[in-house]
């Protein structure tokens, strides 16, 4: 199979277009890869959160139907639950990450035309994991940074205006238009809060869209991921930033939103006594549909990464200039 080509940058509808073809080219490998982290992943949780909860729902309708509560019962029943929980999302962060990176291995090695086995992109991943976890912790830390600032300077405007609002009501005494003017100031804040939440994070993910890419690839620490990201991906924010949205509407509709309706759907027709064992299913079902978007989200990321260095760096020319030289190199003599 020959590398994939990048003879001009490509727009959103090319570069998806390439992305669904590899991804039929090579879609055993992909979700093989991905499938022998998140099937395990799928039983445990589902068995784990499936006894946990349904012993701690039959609890809690018991406890409802009795005339007395058993309190220590219900605490022990309550801590089995969490910890179980808790041990199956930390289960869950560090298989989900190797299967990411792994992944990506497999992802690159399809754009560039060559065959990796899964026990390969396997070591590769393991051999990532902790640069990626770095660049997890590092990312996590710079966005709480950012969110906490934003917090401190929204709660000093909002307690600038309510002394403003005190003084206007004190002025004009209790009046319905102070009442309707606090409401309205108060949902105005409230909705330029979640918006200037929101717009950092979106410009920071946007900014930093293919660092996973880089540590995979360039084998550079998490600092030098993320800034080597920030330059690869200058001048290109609108675009990546539209790509980012329409893969959030596509896992949102395509793959959350069956399971939200199932989810519902057994809420409304099934007994109570069954909720917990299906709220363990779903939880495991959730991790399967990871299987299939994992490939799709390694493929878009690196072929994010090397259009962005086509249009940076003549990448492009790099490649003919790799592929000249092979053709023209002599052959190699066997030693006698």
């Amino acid at each position: 199979m020959q590398a994939t080509s990048f003879p001009a940058p490509l727009g959103i509808g090319q570069l998806l277009d390439r992305v669904f073809r590899l991804y039929r080219l090579r879609f055993g490998r992909l979700v093989l890869t991905s499938a022998i982290f998140f099937v395990p992943l799928a039983v445990i949780s589902a068995l784990l959160l499936g006894v946990a909860m349904s012993s701690y729902f039959d609890l809690i309708f018991s406890a409802v139907e009795r005339p007395t509560l058993d309190e220590e019962g219900l605490l022990l029943a309550s801590g089995t639950t969490i910890g179980l929980s808790l041990l199956v999302a930390g289960l869950a962060l560090i298989l989900g990450a190797v299967a990411f990176l792994a992944t990506l291995a497999q992802a690159d090695a399809a754009v560039n035309g060559r065959e990796m086995s899964v026990g390969a992109s396997v070591r590769v991943g393991l051999g990532r994991f902790w640069t990626f976890v770095g660049l997890s912790l590092l990312t996590a830390l710079i966005i709480v940074g950012v969110l906490i600032v934003i917090y401190l300077g929204v709660f000093l405007v909002a307690v600038i205006f309510a002394g403003l609002l005190a003084g206007l009501s004190a002025l004009m005494g209790s009046s319905d238009l102070v009442a309707v003017g606090a409401f309205v100031l108060i949902m105005a804040l409230l909705f330029g809060f979640i918006l200037i939440m929101i717009l950092p994070l979106a410009f920071l993910t946007t900014r930093w869209f293919v660092a996973p890419v880089v540590i995979l690839t360039e084998r550079c620490g998490p600092v030098a991921a993320l800034r080597r990201s920030w330059r690869l991906t200058e001048g290109s924010f609108w675009r990546l930033f539209g790509l980012l949205i329409l893969m959030f509407v596509l896992n949102g509709v395509v793959l959350s939103l069956p399971l939200t309706l199932i989810q519902f759907f057994a809420v409304v027709l099934l007994t109570t006594q069954l909720l917990g064992a299906v709220n363990g299913v779903l939880t495991g079902l959730s991790y399967l549909i990871s299987i299939l978007w994992y490939p799709f989200l390694a493929l878009t990321l690196v072929l994010v990464y090397y259009d962005l260095r086509v249009r940076k760096e003549n990448f492009d020319l790099e490649l003919r200039i790799r592929a000249l030289e092979m053709a023209v190199q002599p052959p190699t003599l066997p030693s006698p």
